[in-house]
């Protein structure tokens, strides 16, 4: 018996700015994925759900405006993507107290998708993300591998630091922020 990867694949709606639209974004996508029939275990949907709810959530709650939401699939891994029209400073990670409400988003995007990063767009910003296997050759060799600050299963997990444009070595995380 011969096994397919699906063919490449993308979805796109808009998320309206209503903070009560999130919730059901974030299914939406889920809804998306699993109407693709992807070869995706069960924890990857649901992490993919968490990150997605997060990333909309940003995009709903400090622009007003909402967001325009893509799923893609392109054989290896799902793709999210959130695109705002509020202009600045492209997203990063910061720490948060255990005390705040709330600033630990990106803190969970970043220790859970394989790849993820933000870029500018003429209107505003793209956050995005990647889930799956996501298991491409590098384009070129990225730095080498350094501990992260978050635990990842009790232990430290070695992370790769990408530059704009590097992919990434089957297995590591990394953040890339693109200009």
């Amino acid at each position: 018996m011969t096994l397919r990867t699906p063919a490449p694949k993308s979805s796109s709606f808009r998320v309206p700015s209503d903070v009560g639209s999130v919730s059901s974004a974030r299914r939406r996508v889920v809804a998306v994925v699993r109407d693709w029939d992807l070869p995706l275990v069960e924890d990857t949907v649901e992490t993919l759900e968490l990150l997605a709810g997060e990333v909309i959530a940003n995009a709903v709650l400090h622009t007003g405006q909402g967001c325009q939401v893509t799923v893609s699939w392109d054989g290896t891994c799902v793709r999210f993507e959130a695109e705002d029209a509020e202009g600045g400073l492209l997203p990063q990670r910061t720490p948060a107290n255990s005390d705040e409400e709330s600033g630990r988003g990106l803190q969970l995007v970043d220790s859970l998708a394989q790849r993820w990063g933000s870029r500018p767009t003429p209107d505003g910003k793209v956050v995005w993300f990647e889930i799956g296997s996501c298991s491409r050759p590098p384009l070129r060799p990225c730095p080498g591998v350094i501990g992260s600050d978050l635990p990842y299963g009790g232990a430290q997990r070695p992370v790769s630091v990408a530059e704009p444009g590097c992919g990434v070595l089957s297995g590591s995380r990394a953040h890339v922020t693109s200009t």
